[in-house]
């Protein structure tokens, strides 16, 4: 063989090589980003197994209709199913909200967008007296949702543009719009909308104390303030699914118990932490892994509109100027951004951060001066409610805002209430001063506007009325056309942060949640109901 033949033949072989080596090297590398990425997994399932979540609140009741608590929601989410929800699985970011068939296997809209027509799968109740496991009809469908229009609340505020709802045969269920209504599809995907028995519906099963639902698990027992047992539903309409055999509730309300039972291996999920916590349990549980996603809702100032000296626009002013949002989301949360009328989890549906912030601006010295013009000088005394039934960040949020109002000359005396009298008769009946609180999941622009902001609005839980207001809000959901909605709902924040400023967004804040590392395809999402427990396996 020549010489300028071995040379060829040299480099063939070495460029092979070289190809070898990269593909090597390319498949390691995607190897090592899948194992660095908790929500991707490689392995096949195993059923069997306990998910015990620790609480540190309660609902008062489990009836999904009557009460919007996140305890209530969350809990439904493991029995009851709705026609359609939200994306989730991997790829699936925590606030992508991607509507996709649940009951309803498809859909049609009508061309003028008043007619929506759902076709449901084949899918069965949970075998318990007196439902007994029979299949879905669209009696069912059209029984809840006559039940929720019926009720007071928000959930009925949701369907308000409902003009008829028809079963058109056992599986096809029509819902007739007085007008076309943008919000629709979301809000049918809301977490407010669990479908339940028409036997539950006609009051057969106490909701208050029981569930029956299509979901991925079955209520087998709901001691209240104590635990709620849940066992596998072996008819779920997902071939496979669930692969837990069961899932254990249980109320712990002191949070260094609950990280102790974490730390232990005898909780599996706990809820977010504080910095400073998750620093701790990362020294004696080093291969904890942690889900971080933007927080579905924020921390609000809100005040009583109907009190002096709260109906004055220069109040509300100062007192949003006199927080300093950004230290505070810091130090209590370890970082996050300013909020806005609509929650930055919503993505474009929120003002950019550039707005926000100058729409928000932390400007203690403008703040003394506006109190000056509308009268109290020298600042004045109030009261704060909030609740520690969220936990102890809220709580230190409330105590921040108070200091920060001191500063200015506002004395504010705290009330700490406990969970159910806050969230069932302080806060909606008004019966306040001032509060901090944290909103409701919101999953639709027109729930964190209308629904807060309208005098007629079913969360309107601070005496606001402002007829220039009422009509943008009243427009803005008849606009079909995304593009064209999105700069009216824009167009809306800017005048709520001008000429309203109640109830005051403060932040939202980053959750990092700690997860074990046998806990395998958590994929959560920015909603109420724990029903992505369905995908979730344990790897012991």
């Amino acid at each position: 063989m020549d010489k300028k033949l071995k040379s060829i033949l040299g480099l063939l072989i070495l460029g092979l090589l070289i190809l070898v080596m990269s593909a090597c090297s390319s498949d390691t590398q995607k190897n090592e980003t899948v194992s660095e990425n908790p929500g991707v997994e490689t392995s096949e399932p195993k059923s069997g197994g306990t998910y015990t979540i620790l609480s540190a609140a309660d609902p008062d009741m489990l009836d999904p209709h009557k009460q919007s608590s996140i305890y209530t929601h969350m809990m439904a989410g493991l029995v009851y199913n709705k026609l359609v929800s939200y994306e989730t699985g991997p790829g699936v970011d925590y606030t992508d909200y991607n509507v996709v068939p649940d009951l309803a296997e498809r859909w049609e809209i009508s061309e003028d967008g008043k007619v929506y027509k759902f076709f449901l799968r084949e899918a069965y109740w949970h075998d318990k007296e007196p439902v007994n496991g029979r299949q879905v009809t669209a009696e069912d469908v059209v029984a809840t949702m006559e039940r929720i229009i019926n009720l007071p609340g928000h959930q009925a505020a949701i369907l308000s543009e409902v003009e008829s709802i028809v079963a058109e045969d056992s599986q096809t269920v029509v819902f007739t719009l007085k007008q076309p209504f943008a919000p629709f599809l979301n809000f049918m995907a809301n977490h407010f909308m669990w479908i339940l028995p028409k036997e539950a519906v006609d009051g057969d099963v106490d909701l208050a104390t029981d569930a029956i639902g299509t979901g991925p698990f079955v209520l087998e027992e709901w001691e209240d303030n104590v635990q709620a047992t849940y066992t596998k539903n072996p008819k779920y309409y997902e071939e496979g699914k669930p692969y837990l055999d069961e899932v254990i509730y249980k109320v712990v309300p002191d949070q260094g118990s609950r990280i102790a039972a974490f730390r232990t291996g005898q909780a599996d999920a706990i809820g977010a932490l504080s910095p400073e916590q998750l620093t701790q349990l990362q020294k004696t549980n080093p291969d904890v892994e942690i889900f971080e996603a933007l927080f579905a809702t924020q921390e609000q100032l809100y005040m009583n509109m109907e009190r002096e000296p709260f109906n004055d626009i220069k109040v509300r002013k100062a007192i949003s100027m006199a927080v300093d949002r950004q230290s505070m989301v810091d130090a209590i949360y370890g970082g996050g951004e300013t909020s806005g009328p609509v929650n930055p989890s919503l993505g474009d549906w929120a003002l950019p951060l550039e707005e926000r912030e100058a729409l928000l601006p932390y400007n203690p010295e403008e703040a003394k001066k506006l109190l000056a013009e509308a009268g109290y000088p020298n600042g004045f005394d109030t009261t704060m409610i909030v609740t520690n039934g969220y936990g102890e960040q809220l709580v230190r949020v409330a105590q921040w805002v108070a200091e920060d109002l001191r500063n200015i000359g506002i004395n504010v005396e705290m009330e700490i209430v406990e969970y159910a009298t806050y969230f069932s008769e302080r806060w909606p009946n008004v019966d306040y001063d001032m509060g901090v609180g944290y909103q409701t999941y919101f999953q639709e622009p027109d729930e964190w506007l209308r629904t807060q902001l309208h005098t007629n609005g079913s969360r309107n839980w601070y005496n606001i009325s402002d007829p220039e207001l009422d009509k943008m809000l009243d427009e803005q959901r008849l606009i079909l056309d995304v593009e064209e909605r999105k700069e009216y709902v824009y167009d809306i924040q800017r005048y709520v942060l001008e000429n309203l400023v109640n109830p005051v967004p403060l932040s939202t804040y980053y959750t990092k949640t700690p997860r074990h590392a046998y806990v395998k395809d958590s994929y959560p999402h920015a909603s109420y109901g724990y029903g992505y427990l369905k995908d979730v396996w344990l790897d012991k």
